[in-house]
């Protein structure tokens, strides 16, 4: 059982927690505007090595079949580069604290995580989602400038008949999908249902009578199945679209390893740009709102609080802290800043307590 005075200590400490995130965010804007001018090193040294190249006899229209395969290279494994830890960076936000040995051989303990985790199945799922969507939606404008740009660089090559027309449609089809993904991740909102069966289906889920109720049911099903679809396509298809691709042109992209290698630090620069851009703005305003529930509603509650209602607050402040804003940065340079599930809470004896405890809160369905 958590004391009052406690809880408040740890409330404390998260609010000086997220206040020195916020001045990291103010610093991101200096550290972004230095970055701009690192953005265009790599694409100017890929089109001076174009020239060089073409003065050798290569094609300029090789440089544009390599930029298609670096495009999908880029998008499978941009997610690695967000795993490598910050280099060179002053930043003080990190998923380890003092205690964090204790939690890690917690967390550890099988049947502890086990059991917390069946009877949070839900909550843990949505903060995961909410973290998925968060850190998705700065990667938007950046795969739209790439892809875009492939679109062009599909079009040239079908107009020199270096690929045929169904080629040409099924990168199409392939970037369609990737860009309908993202635009529907941008729109979709946090904790927020509809993602999967429509905005729209809490307005029309009270309506009444048989036939009213078969066309909800067939709005769901076609929505998700939609919303099933793209996913499948924008996740799993891009591996067997640039296999397909790659049979199909008349050059091996190991045959120009340094152009490939331009073609790909270009677009990682691009789109972790962007992101950097993008994701300052998202987690200021998560930073915010974070500061605003600590300072102004959960503090002002616990204060108020009797001993039987601290438990339910201190459940409220935990899934709050799961979601650890940080930020991760190249010596300074191209910082970009991210939303992570601090699932090691769970390893606290206490919190495991309050979470076996209450339990989820929340359905599968009110997700969708």
């Amino acid at each position: 059982m958590i004391t009052k005075d406690l809880l408040i200590t740890r409330i404390s400490s998260q609010i000086q927690t997220e206040e020195e995130y916020g001045r990291t965010l103010e610093k991101g804007k200096l550290r972004l505007a230095r970055t701009k001018y690192w953005v265009p090193i790599p694409a100017v040294i890929l089109i001076i090595w174009g020239l060089i190249s073409a003065a050798n006899g290569i094609p300029p229209i090789d440089i544009m079949m390599l930029w298609v395969v670096g495009s999908f290279f880029i998008y499978m494994f941009y997610f690695f580069l967000m795993m490598i830890p910050s280099l060179g960076s002053d930043s003080t936000s990190s998923l380890f604290d003092g205690s964090s040995s204790i939690q890690i051989r917690e967390f550890l303990r099988l049947a502890n995580l086990l059991r917390t985790v069946r009877k949070n199945k839900v909550t843990f799922l949505e903060i995961f989602w909410n973290a998925f969507l968060i850190n998705a939606k700065p990667l938007a404008k950046g795969f739209a400038v790439i892809y875009l740009t492939d679109l062009i660089c599909a079009g040239i090559l079908y107009f020199y008949h270096v690929i045929d027309l169904h080629l040409l449609l099924i990168i199409i089809v392939q970037i369609a999908v990737i860009l309908i993904f993202y635009t529907k991740i941008v729109m979709a909102e946090p904790d927020t249902p509809g993602f999967f069966i429509g905005k729209s289906f809490s307005a029309k889920k009270n309506d009444e009578g048989e036939v009213a109720k078969l066309k909800i049911w067939l709005y769901i099903s076609g929505f998700a199945m939609f919303t099933g679809l793209l996913i499948v396509g924008a996740m799993m298809f891009p591996g067997l679209t640039l296999g397909q691709y790659l049979a199909e042109i008349t050059i091996l992209p190991t045959e120009f390893p340094i152009i490939l290698i331009l073609v790909l630090v270009t677009q990682a620069v691009i789109v972790r740009y962007l992101q950097g851009i993008e994701s300052r703005k998202l987690m200021a305003e998560l930073n915010s709102r974070h500061l605003a529930v600590l300072e102004d509603d959960l503090l002002v509650r616990v204060k108020a609080a009797e001993p039987d209602q601290l438990d339910e607050l201190l459940r409220e402040f935990l899934l709050l802290k799961m979601n650890k804003l940080m930020v991760q940065e190249f010596f300074k340079r191209f910082p970009a800043y991210a939303l992570v599930p601090n699932f090691l809470l769970i390893g606290d004896p206490t919190a495991r307590e309050v979470l076996n405890t209450t339990g989820d809160t929340k359905r599968i369905r009110e997700l969708l």
